[in-house]
C-alpha cells in the first residue's frame, strides 16, 4: 500500500500547486501582462488590511521592473488582498494620499511573471499614479 500511495501522494500535491497559481486579473501572461485588470473588492475576498495606508512615497518610487516580493514587501509591505497560498502573481494594495485637504483612496497593483519579479504596475483611478509621485 506504501508504494501506490506515495506516487499518488506525490501527484496530488503536485497538482494543487499547479491549479493554485493566485490571480484576480485575467489573461495574465508570463511577462506579467495582463489581459483584463480586475481589482478585487473588500466584499469579493480576504482583505489583510482592510483601511489601507499611507505609503511613503520614496518607497513607491523606488518601486519598478524586476523587484522582487521581499524587496516589495520592505519598500510598501504586504499586500492588502489576500490572493491566494501559492503560486500567486499580483498583489494589491488600498493607498491613501492627503491632498487638498482631503484624503484621496486609491487601488494599486503589481503583476509578476512567471519567475515572480514584478513586472506591471497599475493605480486605479489612474490619477492616483500623480499622487504618488507627490
Amino acid at each position: 500500500m506504501t508504494r501506490t500511495f506515495l506516487p499518488i501522494a506525490t501527484l496530488l500535491a503536485l497538482l494543487s500547486i499547479t491549479g493554485c497559481t493566485s490571480y484576480v486579473s485575467r489573461g495574465i501572461d508570463n511577462d506579467g501582462k495582463a489581459a483584463e485588470l480586475v481589482w478585487p473588492g473588500a466584499d469579493q475576498q480576504q482583505t489583510w488590511q482592510t483601511e489601507g495606508s499611507f505609503p511613503n512615497r520614496e518607497n513607491l518610487r523606488a518601486i519598478g521592473p524586476g523587484a522582487t516580493k521581499d524587496q516589495l514587501y520592505a519598500l510598501i509591505g504586504r499586500p492588502h488582498f489576500d490572493e491566494g497560498m501559492a503560486a500567486v502573481r499580483e498583489w494589491d494594495y488600498v493607498f491613501h494620499f492627503r491632498s487638498g485637504g482631503g484624503a484621496t483612496s486609491c487601488r494599486y497593483k503589481v503583476i509578476f511573471d512567471t519567475a515572480y519579479k514584478a513586472r506591471s504596475f497599475h493605480w486605479n483611478p489612474a490619477i492616483c499614479a500623480e499622487l504618488a509621485k507627490g
